[in-house]
């Protein structure tokens, strides 16, 4: 009885040896690289460079700079993506104040993903309609002149 077993094993272990070589080998890819959230990148950038002024959350007025809110509280859904990157990428004259430049700082793909960011502190319906504002500005963003 004892030498079927061990027959049997023996034959088993050699069936699963000769299927092995029989199989086409496999190359192993790398795992590709995820993708970064872009919500979460211009949540990066926003903390970086806008919070010291606009507030954590957007809730503005975080200094003496005293710059408006752009969460749901006050307008800033108001104005299209367009005018948005062109205010980020190139600065702004406000009233008694200047948000300065952060084009040299940040990439197309990182100030689009902080307008992303931006809008998700607003209301669906306020989104909507700065959706429906960015879709019929003429504009589109100037691009950036080459040095």
């Amino acid at each position: 009885m004892r030498g079927r077993v061990v027959g049997g094993v023996s034959l088993c272990l050699l069936s699963i040896a000769v299927s092995a070589c029989a199989l086409p080998s496999i190359a192993v890819r790398p795992s590709p690289t995820p993708t970064p959230d872009p919500i979460e990148v211009g949540q990066r950038v926003y903390l970086q460079l806008c919070a010291q002024c606009h507030g954590e959350e957007g809730e503005g007025y975080a200094n003496e700079l005293q710059a408006p809110a752009l969460d749901a509280s006050e307008h800033a859904w108001h104005h299209p993506d367009q005018q948005i990157y062109e205010w980020v990428v190139f600065g702004k004259l406000g009233l008694g104040r200047q948000m300065p430049p952060q084009g040299d700082q940040l990439s197309d793909e990182e100030v689009y993903a902080m307008i992303a960011y931006l809008h998700t502190l607003w209301t669906p319906e306020q989104l909507a309609t700065q959706q429906d504002i960015t879709n019929r500005w003429p504009a589109t963003p100037r691009p950036r002149s080459q040095p």
